[in-house]
């Protein structure tokens, strides 16, 4: 009898849960996932609890457990401009660092990770031109720390893509962003 009544209360919490995502996903924010649905007011504490937790795993050196809880974070609150930036931001300041890491091409696929995750967030979050002017800032930075990489087209193709992300960005708002796109171009150019 208790094993048939638990089996009743957890088949009408998950129909619960289902009805409450279809009926959620009407009024639902838009970039908002099933999951974020699903834990409603929860969900922003809970990504902010995985981005905890994503944390002990870089001071641990355990990327893959990071990336892996990453993924939970962003399932959770794919609005948090703050998610997406402080993975890309670990990617392509810490792993991608001259100092850490010596392999100049492991060095070009964490640059080219950072700006994925900045971009996969930008289509998401809440402040889409902080990733789109952040995309341009590793772009600079990498043009600048090393410019040895194997980026198409070198360091001008680096200071020409920057460019247009600090352009993108400025068309979405950034108030920074032209500025800094100038800059990008004259540094291209003087190259």
């Amino acid at each position: 009898m208790r094993r048939a009544a638990r089996k009743l209360g957890w088949v009408a919490l998950l129909g619960t849960s289902l009805v409450l995502a279809v009926y959620g996903a009407r009024g639902a924010a838009p970039g908002s996932s099933l999951t974020m649905r699903l834990a409603g007011p929860l969900a922003g504490p809970l990504a902010a609890a995985q981005w905890v937790r994503v944390d002990l795993a870089i001071r641990a050196g355990r990327t893959d457990l990071a990336l892996a809880r990453a993924q939970t974070a962003f399932a959770l609150n794919p609005t948090a401009t703050s998610g997406w930036f402080f993975l890309s931001r670990h990617l392509a300041f810490d792993l991608s660092s001259p100092e850490r890491e010596p392999d100049a091409a492991v060095r070009l696929r964490w640059v080219q990770a950072a700006l994925a995750i900045a971009a996969r967030g930008e289509s998401t979050a809440d402040e889409p031109s902080e990733l789109a002017f952040w995309q341009g800032l590793v772009l600079a930075r990498t043009a600048e720390v090393d410019p040895r990489l194997a980026w198409p087209g070198g360091v001008v193709g680096m200071w020409s893509e920057a460019a247009e992300h600090f352009e993108r960005a400025a068309r979405g708002g950034h108030p920074e962003a032209s500025a800094a796109a100038e800059m990008a171009r004259r540094a291209r150019d003087s190259r």
